[in-house]
């Protein structure tokens, strides 16, 4: 069992770390060639699975160390405690040989929220990657422009040339005039 939560915590590592890299590749801030949006939701969505599944493997290689941990709690027991052939008594069994009780400590607590960690971070990341993707059926409220004809004549009509004093008032879209160079409201 040993074998396997060392499996399972070494596998969780690796694909963490494969993670980590395609995530820092799919950042919006980080522009490789032609890469769309697309392709780094893509990678991003592969790096949240990914954080994903090395969270599961981390809860896992953790949650069955701490339940051999609650097993050999169970079985074990003082060996030779009370009064042995020589006429001596071991007080509360503390002279006699004992079998190693394991507890919970803290690397068990720090496999867990590790874990706990890398998996809402999964999440989060698998949720991040609907934001990033464009809607196909994006409304446009535009103008309709109807193709010019083979038969349809432009001509330019001369402009009246404006005074130097006139060149200063700008004219809002409601027609007003203003003393401003541009007018933004």
């Amino acid at each position: 069992l040993l074998q396997a939560v060392r499996a399972l915590m070494i596998v969780g590592i690796v694909i963490g770390s494969i993670g980590c890299l395609i995530a820092i590749f799919a950042l919006k801030c980080l522009k490789m060639g032609n890469m769309e949006d697309n392709i780094k939701a893509t990678m991003t969505l592969a790096s949240g699975i990914m954080f994903l599944l090395a969270g599961v493997c981390g809860i896992a290689g953790v949650s069955a160390f701490a339940n051999l941990i609650v097993q050999s709690f169970r079985f074990t027991s003082y060996s030779d405690g009370g009064f042995n052939m020589y006429g001596g008594g071991n007080i509360g069994g503390l002279t006699g040989g004992l079998t190693p009780r394991y507890t919970f400590g803290p690397a068990l607590f720090v496999g867990w929220i590790g874990a706990a960690i890398l998996v809402v971070g999964g999440v989060m990341m698998c949720l991040a990657c609907r934001g990033m993707v464009p809607d196909k059926q994006q409304r446009y409220d535009g103008m309709a422009y109807k193709a010019a004809s083979h038969h349809t004549i432009y001509k330019s009509e001369p402009r009246p040339r404006q005074n130097f004093n006139d060149s200063y008032e700008a004219r809002s879209a409601e027609g007003r005039q203003s003393n401003q160079r541009f007018d933004y409201v």
